[in-house]
């Protein structure tokens, strides 16, 4: 099977005339060809049923190709704004699979899309999104005229930068007498890569002369055809070769092929999937984000790397004033390129601030169900008895562990919970170079919320020990846990703090450790220098996607919509509470937690989920949700829902 999506530049260009010339291109070549168009407006009332036009001119071509589209719309307008009147939604998932199943029964499926690429299908989706998740090539349709040039350029850029091939450009209604047209069609031919068809003007023109132009294509397409393996060996190339994270290499867990992702949506071969995942908890303003986009593309033309040793730009400069304006506490800024790295970063930080004022401070203290990455220097304060690391005990730097908070974040605050690190501290005070800990929230290393007030303490026994306090705030910050960042829940603040993944938005790789100016001076003063460079340190490209999700954070209604999240999350996860497997309830912010009394099998309720048409990834006892701050009522029901029957009809066991 193989298909192209018929796309033009504009309206009125004469894409349904192309289209059904395209299908008899293929007919007369002895295809088994159709044409199908998923959603139609303009639709008439024929014989007491609601006919589409568009179809009409294909079933002249053949017969038996009266498809109805999917979506058929009275009004002639753009889909969203037809689809409005007749209060219907259209849905890209499902325009996906109309597509899909219409192209297993054809050799080819032509797919014809209604105006242009970014007519509006509903409020946040377009054309161009549905030609991009369904990763057909594109045929696109312009009308050979003055003007021309600038609206086939701009939807030929605007179709690779999301990735569709265009194997072919048709100029319609081109004058071989006409010196614009001639000149547009040389223009063109020096920049376009991919075949030209050039048709005359429809009342010069029958289908059958107009489809004799697509002979070379046509010819071209069924070579391809002849060499195509039928056969999609994607996914067992990866089980055989790519090593995801924490999974064996002999018995890997199973993989969903992704071919687009949109606002809270992930589009894999699968199906459909509402994300609950934030992909582990960084995508917060939801998936191709245009602004986003917009900036990343904006940044590439100007220069998408150099390196920050002896130069500096405009976008780490921006992005630094933003964030000292967010956190007026610090005043020092160290970019980095991942939220692991950004540990190693402030654990150097204090090693290095505490060797400068001539103290053998050497070790970190932190505290037992934490996680701070997976390099070696993290490693060594990640919970080494229950966490993922305890293989590299043997080798990794020797730190000093309290027990983990056990003060709740929604209960009474115990002061007496503070007495065995206060201990630790008393008795390792010569030791102690700094104290790391996720504030409020420890992520990976169990899913806890603790008390603001133990955040509190922590601060008097770092002051009165003259150990640095160090947050990792890499999985809280930018509005998860409800404050923007999860320190603010406690009215105090760290000495050096890590931050990352939701930094960009989740558009790319990305940290930054910030530091006050006594821990910075401290570093240098002597003639000290912070010994630390990654080469893509300050990248020009996520600087500026940074700055970018930070100013869309800001202007928007995330507390409100992060509070209403929870609202929803506690509302339908106490649900799971009377379940006798369940051990633990706990809601804070846009972080939802169902704690079972015994580990899942990660594989199959994954599958589970899949199979519901949503992406949750748990972890030991734990099945949580961290989604992204921009899904709806609907979608956010639609996850919970999908934990507690999942609770219920024991799936997590496998």
């Amino acid at each position: 099977m193989n298909s192209f999506f018929i796309t033009a530049t504009n309206t009125d260009v004469g894409k349904t005339f192309i289209t059904c010339a395209i299908l008899q291109a293929f007919l007369d070549a002895k295809f088994n060809a159709k044409a199908i168009k998923p959603v139609q407006t303009g639709c008439e009332i024929c014989d007491g049923k609601l006919k589409a036009p568009d179809v009409k001119e294909y079933e002249r071509i053949n017969p038996k190709n009266d498809y109805e589209p999917l979506f058929a719309l009275k009004f002639p307008a753009s889909p969203h704004f037809s689809a409005n009147l007749e209060n219907v939604e259209i849905k890209m998932s499902a325009i996906l699979r109309y597509i899909e199943n219409h192209a297993k029964n054809a050799d080819i499926t032509l797919v014809e899309g209604a105006g242009g690429l970014f007519v509006p299908l509903n409020e946040s989706e377009n054309f161009i999104d549905v030609i991009s998740a369904s990763q057909i090539p594109a045929i696109l349709v312009a009308k050979n005229e003055l003007g021309c040039l600038n609206h086939i350029l701009l939807s030929i850029e605007a179709l690779q930068n999301r990735g569709v091939k265009i194997p072919l450009l048709v100029l319609n209604f081109h004058d071989e007498n006409d010196e614009i047209c001639l000149s547009n069609l040389d223009f063109l031919r020096a920049k376009f890569k991919g075949e030209i068809v050039c048709v005359p003007n429809q009342k010069d023109a029958s289908i059958k002369t107009a489809a004799a132009k697509f002979s070379t294509f046509v010819k071209t397409q069924s070579k391809l055809l002849k060499e195509q393996i039928f056969k999609n060996d994607n996914l067992e190339f990866d089980k055989k070769h790519l090593w995801h994270p924490y999974t064996s290499a002999l018995h890997p867990l199973k993989t969903h092929e992704v071919i687009y992702a949109k606002g809270a949506k992930i589009y894999t071969k699968s199906g459909e999937l509402i994300d609950g995942m934030s992909s582990w908890w960084c995508e917060i303003h939801g998936y191709n984000n245009d602004e986003l986009n917009a900036a990343a593309t904006a940044q590439i033309h100007k220069f998408s790397h150099v390196m920050f040793g002896g130069l500096t730009h405009e976008m780490a400069i921006n992005l630094g004033k933003k964030l000292l304006e967010i956190m007026p506490e610090f005043n020092q800024i160290f970019y980095s390129d991942s939220g692991s790295v950004s540990v190693e970063v402030a654990l150097k930080m204090a090693l290095q601030y505490q060797q400068n004022k001539n103290k053998e401070k050497n070790q970190i203290l932190t505290v037992l169900g934490g996680y701070h990455g997976d390099t070696f220097g993290a490693m060594s304060v990640c919970d080494p008895q229950n966490g993922m690391h305890f293989l590299f005990n043997g080798v990794l730097a020797k730190q000093i562990f309290a027990p983990k908070p056990k003060c709740a974040f929604n209960k009474d605050f115990d002061p007496h919970s503070l007495d065995e690190i206060s201990q630790i501290f008393q008795q390792n005070q010569n030791k102690i170079a700094a104290l790391i800990i996720e504030p409020i929230v420890q992520g990976a290393g169990g899913m806890w919320f603790y008390h603001p007030k133990y955040l509190r303490g922590l601060r008097k026994l770092c002051d009165k020990f003259g150990a640095l306090l160090i947050f990792d705030e890499i999985a809280t910050g930018f509005g998860r846990t409800g404050e923007m960042f999860a320190y603010q829940h406690a009215g105090i603040s760290p000495d050096i703090i890590t931050i990352g993944k939701a930094l960009t938005g989740g558009f790319m790789s990305f940290a930054a450790t910030l530091t006050t100016k006594e821990v910075a001076h401290g570093i240098s003063q002597n003639g000290g220098v912070f010994m630390h460079g990654p080469t893509f340190m300050a990248n020009p490209l996520a600087c500026a996607v940074s700055l970018k999700s930070i100013e869309i954070l800001m202007r928007s209604n995330w507390r409100e919509n992060v509070a209403k999240i929870e609202q929803i999350l506690k509302q339908e996860l106490a649900k799971c509470a009377k379940f006798s497997v369940v051990r633990d309830v706990r809601v804070l912010g846009a972080i939802g937690v169902v704690e079972l009394k015994e580990d899942v099998n990660v594989q199959s309720l994954q599958e589970f989920f899949v199979l519901r048409g949503v992406w949750i990834r748990p972890f030991g006892k734990n099945i949580y949700l961290m989604p992204p701050f921009i899904i709806s009522k609907d979608e956010l029901v639609k996850l919970t829902d999908a934990v507690c029957v999942a609770i219920k009809e024991d799936k997590f066991r496998g």
